[in-house]
């Protein structure tokens, strides 16, 4: 139930960052840069230790793991709002402090991830309903996800290869999406000092978590 709640907070995290497009663009590269900042940190702070040590109960190494991250990095445009939700879910159902890491992370993208739907479907003009129920689809595919998750109770070191390959969603999405926009709407140092920002919050928030 935790996993699904985690995954439904995604999912109003799409749809706020839908609303932020139509309403408030002023200060989006400064979100874009601290989204991109938390999925960093949440990678290697959190993410990847935790998937490589859950790894090892199955017989796993830490070469294979971060191998599936890079395949992660590299098909992360097939189906990702889907396997947010199951990245939710499989690291919730490892950890509940870990789950609680990787959802900050996915909420935070989520944000940026309804913010860009909106701006890719409308192109600068009002939203119409279709435009909308597109959102709101994307919006739902999280839970979708994070339900398949929970439904089929694998074992903890079968759930570390989805966080394997989640860490590439999460590179890819910081390095090759997030920052860039980031970048073009605003070149100064406003984007970096925020992306420091989620990189610290992230480092923080597992430091504390593990006292």
């Amino acid at each position: 139930m935790r996993a699904i709640l985690l995954t439904a907070c995604a999912a109003l995290s799409t749809l706020f960052g839908g609303w932020l497009a139509l309403r408030a663009r002023k200060y989006i590269h400064l979100l874009l840069g601290f989204g991109a900042g938390v999925l960093l940190g949440a990678t290697f702070f959190d993410l990847l230790p935790e998937a490589i040590d859950a790894a090892g109960q199955g017989g796993w190494t830490s070469r294979e793991i971060l191998g599936l991250t890079v395949v992660g990095f590299l098909i992360f445009y097939l189906g990702h709002s889907t396997i947010d939700g199951a990245s939710i879910a499989a690291s919730t159902m490892i950890s509940w402090r870990m789950g609680l890491i990787v959802a900050v992370g996915i909420i935070v993208h989520d944000i940026t991830d309804g913010l860009n739907t909106i701006l890719l479907v409308t192109r600068g003009d009002s939203a119409s309903k279709k435009d909308l129920a597109f959102l709101v689809a994307d919006a739902a595919a999280p839970i979708v996800g994070g339900t398949i998750v929970v439904l089929s109770a694998l074992p903890s070191h079968h759930l570390a290869l989805i966080l394997g390959v989640t860490s590439g969603f999460f590179l890819f999405t910081a390095t090759g999406d997030l920052l860039p926009a980031a970048h073009r709407r605003s070149p100064g140092f406003g984007v970096s000092a925020a992306a420091l920002g989620g990189i610290l919050l992230i480092g923080i928030a597992v430091r504390l978590a593990s006292i």
